[in-house]
């Protein structure tokens, strides 16, 4: 999905952690349907960057 709005110009991320009692109101789900991600779509902001800066994996993982 990402790949088609980028096409557009248009920019996207998956949303986690919002409030599933909301969006099943929102978008008039029923009860034995979940949503378990929102992708917004918008305007992609001019400055933004298709791959964002990541930390290497040793300074945000301790192997035990």
């Amino acid at each position: 999905m990402n790949y088609a709005v980028r096409s557009l110009g248009l920019g996207s991320t998956p949303m986690i952690g919002f409030d599933a009692d909301a969006a099943l109101r929102e978008f008039g789900l029923t009860k034995d349907e979940v949503s378990v991600m929102l992708l917004p779509v918008e305007a992609q902001r001019p400055g933004n960057w298709p791959q964002k800066p990541r930390r290497p994996v040793a300074d945000v993982l301790d192997l035990v």
